[in-house]
């Protein structure tokens, strides 16, 4: 047979199965068709860690927290992580305005310590209201920011600020769900004021009730955590606390907060607060004072 005539009987064929709606028919004719296929290019996703550990009480023997966040892209593709913070309905919006938040990006989490300097880059805000801390992360990667928080004087006491962080993931149009990590301050309960009294910018002497407790106990007062003036015992009830006394981290100006602790037999402060009050540093004759109150 050749090339013509089988070419005659191939179409005579094709003829026949279309017109017979054979099985064979729709075989030939369904094989000359098209497929189609879908590729994944990646997707953006976000998490967020560490947050539970900002948890924190703050008082007089309390007074500020330094804690790592890490922000981690969990997508396959590199994105912008991006935050914001807000305080959830019925906890106390006051509590979280009155802590102020310094945050800075680190290599690690062991380079956040309440120790470590702030770094470049960073954001300053409060728990309320905290600018975005922003960083380029690529795809299974994360980026750390060290958080501190420090309670303004003004903070309400017996209060509890329930804050979450909000944290979203975005490469060019596409953007992750967001997620939260929360945590929670609180502050403990209004400690007794120090009574104070000025002698000219030179120095004040604190006082405070100390009804209830033997005249043989022993008193230190502290701005932080170090100790100022000469430890007293009730019998003279009072502290002097000069410009000299007030440690060199503190400045030379502004308002800070003197906490009496009760002593241990050893010396040593306990969490038994006597009182505590502000003073306030200042300059006179080109010289430091130190006067009462804000």
């Amino acid at each position: 047979m050749n090339r013509r005539l089988r070419l005659v009987v191939a179409v005579l064929l094709t003829a026949v199965f279309v017109g017979g709606g054979s099985s064979a028919a729709w075989a030939l004719w369904s094989a000359s068709g098209t497929t189609a296929s879908s590729v994944t290019i990646g997707k953006v996703s976000a998490s967020i860690a560490g947050t539970s550990a900002l948890t924190t009480t703050f008082s007089s023997t309390v007074t500020s927290v330094t804690k790592p966040i890490t922000l981690t892209n969990s997508g396959s593709i590199a994105g912008t992580a991006t935050t914001t913070v807000s305080v959830v309905s019925g906890s106390s919006t006051a509590l979280a305005q009155a802590v102020t938040v310094v945050a800075w990006p680190v290599a690690t989490t062991a380079a956040c310590t309440t120790n470590t300097a702030v770094g470049s880059g960073s954001v300053t805000g409060t728990w309320a209201s905290l600018p975005s801390m922003t960083s380029k992360v690529a795809a299974g990667a994360s980026a750390i920011w060290c958080t501190r928080s420090t309670p303004k004087s003004s903070a309400p006491a017996s209060a509890t600020a329930n804050v979450n962080v909000n944290l979203t993931v975005a490469s060019g149009s596409w953007t992750s769900g967001v997620v939260q990590g929360g945590f929670y301050l609180n502050t403990s309960a209004a400690e007794a004021a120090l009574t104070c009294n000025d002698h000219s910018g030179n120095y004040v002497d604190v006082t405070w009730d100390a009804a209830g407790r033997p005249k043989e106990t022993w008193y230190a007062a502290y701005v932080g955590t170090t100790p100022v003036g000469q430890k007293a015992q009730d019998y003279s009830a009072f502290i002097t606390i000069a410009p000299s006394d007030i440690p060199t981290s503190a400045g030379t100006s502004g308002t800070l907060t003197v906490t009496v602790k009760v002593l241990d037999s050893a010396g040593s402060p306990t969490s038994t607060v006597a009182g505590s009050g502000p003073v306030t540093l200042f300059t006179q004759n080109n010289g430091a004072a130190i006067r009462c109150g804000a």
